[in-house]
């Protein structure tokens, strides 16, 4: 189901009793919350909305509060987060267990379990996570690609009477790496630059919107493969001066040159790719752009010479700058 039959569902009061979100598009989850909470009439929402953290609070209070009949109104509804008693890495004990699958088997009527977990990480095998995929009404949410994301932007523009030319466009994706969520924590900004020339120009993108460690990363990764031993240098020494840890820094270069790497050998769209992944779309189709300009065995070498840089910065005393420096002199 999408969000926008959750808000049918909602709208005619059609609701089953349990839900499980899954996704990683972090916008449109804000979004389900405030779905979720506009079931509950404001004024009781004290007495019939609760949140819990599972990995905080465990099992039993979430129980005890989604057990309980609604106060004065006609439904109770209780959030949960990071359930990993659907993962393998953490399980209810025995009695627990039972508790919470004769819950879901005989609910409370008006009363409304809402699950919000990682789809990649849920333990399809275990019977207390089938029971929930079997019972619950599912919700997923994954990142949109590139075109839902430009099409986002432009209907939140054009609501705005605000137009964003396409050099800007193309700016703030590379900048954001296409995220929905982080576009659309950035348009604020970028609609107050516009507030008089109802225009979002290039400038504008590139004066407030900051890249994404993994754009940076990708810049740098480019410089190396172009031999461009200066420009990548400088680059360096710019994200060291701003507060980037060396360690981090080489594990994102790292990280992009691997990536090149497992999408030179893969086939599929840039969604299904990314899927396998486990990466945004976008960041798929900018390696394959870069795939097209360098040899795969110059990638190969270079991700080595990375990996050995990452062995030698853990084990020892060598200065992490100067072992950059070293790697481009002889890459």
């Amino acid at each position: 189901m999408t969000l926008q039959t959750l808000k049918q569902q909602i709208d005619q009061g059609a609701l089953p009793f349990m839900y499980l979100v899954t996704g990683t598009e972090t916008a449109l989850i804000q979004k389900a919350h405030r779905l979720f909470s506009s079931i509950i009439d404001p004024a009781e929402q004290e007495m019939n909305q609760a949140s819990y953290d599972f990995a905080e609070v465990g099992i039993d209070p979430i129980l005890a509060d989604y057990l309980s009949a609604p106060f004065f109104g006609d439904h109770r509804l209780v959030l949960v987060e990071n359930p990993t008693f659907l993962t393998a890495g953490s399980k209810l004990n025995a009695d627990q267990e039972k508790a919470f699958l004769s819950a879901i088997e005989r609910p409370v009527p008006g009363n409304l379990l809402v699950l919000f977990a990682d789809d990649a990480t849920l333990d399809k095998r275990k019977k207390v996570t089938k029971a929930v995929m079997k019972e619950a009404e599912l919700l997923d949410l994954p990142a949109l690609n590139e075109r839902q994301t430009k099409q986002a932007i432009q209907q939140f523009l054009q609501q705005r009477q605000v137009t964003m030319d396409n050099a800007a466009e193309a700016e703030l994706l590379l900048r954001t790496q296409a995220s929905y969520s982080k576009v659309l924590a950035e348009l604020p900004k970028l609609l107050a630059y516009a507030k008089e020339s109802q225009t979002i120009d290039l400038a504008g993108v590139m004066g407030l919107v900051p890249k994404e460690s993994t754009a940076q990363a990708f810049d740098l990764a480019d410089l190396v493969l172009k031999g461009q031993k200066g420009a990548a240098l400088e680059l360096y020494h710019d994200l060291i001066k701003n507060g980037e840890v060396p360690l981090r820094l080489n594990a994102l270069l790292l990280g992009q040159f691997r990536l090149l790497l497992q999408v030179a050998g893969s086939q599929g769209s840039d969604q299904e790719v990314g899927q396998l992944l486990k990466v945004h779309p976008y960041r798929v189709k900018l390696a394959r752009q870069s795939l097209g300009r360098y040899q795969p065995t110059k990638i190969r070498a270079g991700f080595l010479s990375i990996l050995d840089m990452e062995i030698q910065m853990k084990s020892k005393t060598v200065d992490p700058v100067f072992l950059f420096e070293e790697f481009m002199v002889n890459f």
